[in-house]
């Protein structure tokens, strides 16, 4: 069965609005390397037509294609917070 890793926008616990898928891919490391600069970017920021909104966090969700989900990891745990990898997750 196929895994799938999704970078997902987490809005605050308080807001009306669903969370947003901003990236998948089947590789892991290109979807870290995606949350990565994607922070680097915009912050935990998202824009919106609506202007733009702070997020609470930034997600790694790993799934199978079905889309049972196998597990979620925050942004600060495959990053510190200057935006480096940390070293248990850079192994793998």
């Amino acid at each position: 069965m196929t895994i799938i890793y999704d970078v997902i926008a987490k809005r605050h616990e308080n807001c009306t609005r669903p969370d947003v898928v901003l990236f998948y891919d089947e590789n892991k490391e290109t979807a870290i390397k995606f949350m990565g600069d994607y922070d680097k970017k915009n912050g935990f920021t998202l824009y919106e037509k609506d202007g733009r909104f702070t997020i609470a966090d930034i997600i790694l969700r790993e799934r199978y294609s079905t889309g049972e989900e196998i597990s979620q990891k925050s942004y600060i745990e495959i990053y510190d917070e200057c935006g480096r990898r940390r070293k248990e997750q850079a192994a793998g």
